[in-house]
C-alpha cells in the first residue's frame, strides 16, 4: 500500500486542477451573453441560460471525475475496502448530483433575475437554497450509517472529512463569483 507521502503529490496536483474546473464552472454559470450549442439543453438551468446548459453538463461531468480522482487518493482503502467503498460512492455522488441539478437551476435563476428580483421572487429563492442545503445534510446522515455498516468509522470519519473539504472549496469559489443581490 503507498504511503500518505506518496499520495499527496497526486491530491495537489488534482486538487489544483479541481479547482480550476469549479472557476470555470462558476464562471459560466454566471455568463449571460449567450454561447451557441447543437444539443437540446437539460432544464437544469434558468430559460435565459439554455445555450450554456450543454456546457454546464459537460464541464460538471469533469469536474465530477475530478473529484473522485482526488477522493480515491485520499482515502487511502484497501482493495477490499475499495470493493465496498466505491458503489456506496458513487450513489452518494448520484445523489448529491441531483441537489447539484437543484443549485444550478437556483444559481441561474438568481442570476437572471438579480436586478429585477421582487420580493417574492427572493424569498422563493431563499427557501430553495435552504431546502437544497437540508436535503445536503440528510443525504450524508443517510449514507452515515450505510458507509459505517461495511467501514470502519475512522475511514467513514476520513471520507466525510474529504467530501467537506472538496464542498468547501466550491462553495468558497462560488461565493467569490456570485454577486450579491441588488
Amino acid at each position: 500500500m503507498p504511503n500518505r507521502r506518496g499520495m499527496r503529490p497526486a491530491a495537489a496536483l488534482a486538487s489544483i486542477r479541481y479547482i480550476g474546473l469549479l472557476g470555470a464552472l462558476a464562471a459560466l454559470t454566471l455568463m449571460v451573453q449567450r454561447v451557441g450549442f447543437a444539443d437540446e439543453a437539460p432544464p437544469i438551468v434558468n430559460e435565459k441560460f439554455t445555450n450554456l446548459a450543454p456546457a454546464i453538463k459537460m464541464l460538471r461531468a469533469e469536474v465530477g471525475q475530478d473529484r473522485r480522482d482526488i477522493v480515491a487518493a485520499a482515502m487511502l482503502l484497501t482493495p477490499s475496502e475499495g470493493k465496498t467503498f466505491w458503489p456506496l460512492y458513487d450513489q452518494y455522488r448520484a445523489e448529491m448530483h441531483t441537489l447539484g441539478d437543484r443549485r444550478v437551476r437556483l444559481i441561474t435563476d438568481f442570476i437572471a433575475h438579480r436586478d429585477t428580483m421582487s420580493e417574492e421572487q427572493a424569498e422563493k429563492l431563499t427557501e430553495e437554497a435552504l431546502a437544497i442545503e437540508k436535503a445536503r445534510i440528510a443525504v450524508k446522515e443517510d449514507y452515515l450509517p450505510k458507509m459505517s455498516k461495511v467501514l470502519s468509522a475512522r475511514t467513514v470519519a476520513r471520507f466525510f472529512q474529504i467530501d467537506n473539504k472538496l464542498d468547501v472549496v466550491v462553495e468558497a469559489e462560488l461565493a467569490a463569483r456570485i454577486p450579491l443581490i441588488q
